[in-house]
């Protein structure tokens, strides 16, 4: 098994050196302790981290469930989140990122060992079962159409009719008016499929949109008729800039 790296984000300046000591026992790489959620972010622009201890409560600007968000949009890493509040809020507020694991303090050592791992054993299936063939691609392009393998046949799709594409576990749903299409390529995958195509953008790590069918931007949020699509903050400029050339 490979030296499993650990980006450690703890409030507690003494706790998080002594998390990171039994972390070392353990035989885990240690990235970190950081008790602020920006400057653990930053640290990831020059170090690789396989998965993230996050407390909630940090002593930033930022939250651990901010900093997640915010991690997520550019990587895409297993999440534990330690904290001393377990309460119903706290843990709804942290689902909401999709976290491996959701442990409240105090725990047991070896508690966290065995998640640690359970995780990391979690995350590379995924990533296996994600990763595309190139050698049976499931997608088509024409210059107004995409053509989607689905079961026994080809599906046609044309661009303008395309609302929204959103990621549904390791796969990605095409939505349209009438109807909604499930690929079985990762949103990243079909992302690189309609880079060329300045109608359609990222605009959160779990949804592509198509900006001729954006009827309303908010500040966290835009609309595409009844539906709500988060907006990440990084991708708010861009969005913004592409509106103007569309």
């Amino acid at each position: 098994m490979k030296n499993i790296q650990i980006l450690l984000v703890e409030g507690e300046p003494i706790v998080g050196a002594d998390l990171k000591d039994k972390l070392l026992e353990m035989g885990f790489g240690v990235i970190g302790p950081f008790s602020q959620g920006e400057k653990a972010l930053d640290a990831l622009s020059h170090a690789t981290a396989d998965l993230i201890l996050m407390d909630i409560q940090l002593a930033g600007t930022w939250d651990g469930v901010e900093t997640i968000h915010r991690i997520l949009e550019k990587y895409k890493l297993p999440v534990i989140y330690l904290t001393n509040d377990s309460g119903a809020d706290t843990f709804a507020k942290a689902k909401n990122t999709a976290p491996a694991a959701f442990m409240s303090k105090p725990f047991r050592t070896r508690d966290l060992k065995y998640t640690i791992e359970l995780a990391i054993a979690n995350s590379e299936k995924e990533n296996k079962v994600a990763k595309p063939n190139s050698n049976h691609d499931n997608t088509f392009l024409l210059n107004d159409r995409l053509f989607i393998r689905t079961k026994d046949r080809m599906e046609r799709v044309f661009f303008d009719d395309i609302l929204w594409v959103e990621a549904e576990d390791y796969y990605s749903k095409i939505v349209t008016k009438e109807t909604h299409i499930m690929l079985t390529q990762n949103l990243g995958k079909l992302s690189e499929v309609l880079e060329n195509r300045p109608e359609f953008i990222r605009v959160h790590r779990s949804f592509i949109v198509n900006l001729k069918h954006v009827e309303q931007i908010r500040e966290l949020y835009l609309h595409i008729g009844s539906k709500q699509i988060p907006l990440s903050k990084s991708s708010k400029e861009e969005l913004m800039s592409r509106l103007k050339k569309i």
